[in-house]
């Protein structure tokens, strides 16, 4: 699930989890809020459009309304739009914001998906129902239970050898990163 990190009041970063179409907006406090969209298309919002949204694009879009002039790493929307990728920087008015596709590790019951999986770590099948994790960066299903602990069985994942496989690792991409 994408992220904005967008800084708080007291100047540190959050994050806000997107769901579905939303409008960016500046607030008295300097600090971007994220609200959802009046009931019609407005020229004045910014929009963010989900992947598929109104046959926009497979990835989130970013709309640019009239006035507000939003800027994606710096630069100004070519016509009003853009496709954004992992650690954009969008600014509206001075106040910025960073676009994030990076997703947390969760034991979740695996769902039936149209091909069988099988585990890069025991090269076992995952049945529907079992206890698994997917790899946030590659997204290769892993066991993960007491008896089949293999996305926790070493450091990194099995088969991209490149996120964590500490379930409380946190995010590996922060604005502070700067």
């Amino acid at each position: 699930m994408p992220n904005f990190w967008i800084t708080n009041t007291a100047g540190g970063w959050g994050i806000l989890r997107l769901a579905g179409e939303c409008c960016l907006a500046g607030s008295a406090e300097k600090v971007l809020r994220i609200t959802p969209p009046a009931s019609g298309p407005s020229l004045a919002d910014v929009r963010l459009l989900p992947p598929g949204a109104a046959g926009v694009s497979p990835s989130w879009t970013l709309l640019g309304g009239r006035g507000a002039a939003p800027r994606v790493n710096g630069q100004p929307l070519v016509l009003g739009i853009r496709v954004l990728r992992d650690r954009d920087e969008v600014s509206i008015a001075g106040q910025r914001c960073f676009f994030s596709v990076e997703a947390l590790a969760n034991i979740v019951a695996f769902p039936r998906l149209a091909q069988p999986v099988c585990c890069p770590r025991c090269k076992q099948k995952v049945e529907v129902g079992q206890l698994a994790v997917a790899c946030p960066h590659c997204r290769a299903w892993h066991h993960q239970s007491e008896t089949l602990p293999c996305w926790s069985y070493a450091p990194t994942c099995a088969l991209c050898q490149i996120k964590a496989t500490a379930l409380d690792a946190g995010y590996s991409w922060t604005p502070e990163m700067l």
